[in-house]
């Protein structure tokens, strides 16, 4: 019985992978909020925060496409394939 998939642990799983999408999503939008605030307020390595926010971002497409692409095949899968028996 190894082979089914128990789908509290799919759930699960599921779950853990839109909350860290959630979170990286979360982090990103408070570093361009913070690199909008240093910019306005003249901070010295502002040119930093936009790099690190540029790639924020850059890894959230990334992300995203990576999630759509994967649960486009989960709901397709069906299981193992099974052998017909010969009579």
């Amino acid at each position: 019985m190894a082979s089914t998939i128990n789908r509290e642990r799919l759930k699960a799983f599921l779950l853990r992978r839109k909350l860290n999408a959630f979170g990286l999503l979360i982090i990103t939008i408070l570093s361009a909020v913070i690199t909008l605030i240093c910019a306005l307020t003249g901070f010295a390595r502002t040119d930093i925060l936009v790099v690190v926010t540029v790639l924020l971002v850059v890894l959230c497409f990334i992300q995203a496409w990576r999630m759509r692409r994967s649960f486009r095949t989960i709901r397709s899968f069906k299981g193992s394939p099974r052998r017909k028996k010969r009579a």
